[in-house]
Parts: C-alpha cells; structure tokens; sequence
C-alpha cells in the first residue's frame, strides 16, 4: 500500500513537472513572439523618424524653413504695428476692464 502511495505521488510529480515545462515552453514562445513584433515596431518607427529627418533636413535645405520663418515674422510685424496704431486710452480701458475681472470684489 505505501508503495502504490508513493507511485501515485511520484506519478503527480512528474505531471506536474510536465505541465510547468509545457507552461514553460508556451511562455518562450509567447516571449519570443513579443520581442519579434517589439523589434518589428522599433524598426519600423525607426525607418519613420529616418523619413522625418529626412524630410526636415530637405525642408532646410530647400529654404522652407526660412520661408516659414519669415511669413512668421512678417505676421507677427504686422500684429505689432496694429497694436502700436491703438490710442493710449483704448489700451487703458481695455487693461482696467481686464484688472477689474482679476481683483476681488471689483
């Protein structure tokens, strides 16, 4: 009787050293296949950031990056040219109606 009792115990043992291995098995594989489509991604946001840069250096290199730069400059000339042709007394109006809405009580 205590050897049946030691064969079913070691019968259980080595089914579950046989299920930890297959688990084990599954494991790699799915581990393996994550680090394949890791690697897929990394070479493809590699390739994009690769045409990225390309396409910026271009940008540059054809001047377009001047042009925004300048359309900037000019838009932002332009603001401050309105903004110098307001009358004193329109700005101070419109800055005592922005204080009063920050200040308590007013």
């Amino acid at each position: 009787m205590e050897q049946d009792i030691l064969n079913t115990v070691f019968d259980a043992e080595r089914e579950i050293r046989e299920m930890v291995a297959a688990e084990q098995q599954r494991t790699d594989g799915n581990l393996a296949e994550l680090c394949r489509e890791c690697a897929d991604m990394a070479a493809q946001e590699e390739k994009r950031l690769k045409g990225e840069l390309a396409a910026a250096v271009a940008a540059v290199g054809t001047g377009e990056a001047r042009r925004r730069a300048a359309a900037l400059l000019a838009e932002a000339e332009e603001r401050a040219k309105r903004l110098a042709g307001l009358e004193d007394d329109l700005l101070k109006g419109f800055l005592q109606q922005k204080i009063r809405s920050i200040l308590p009580g007013e």
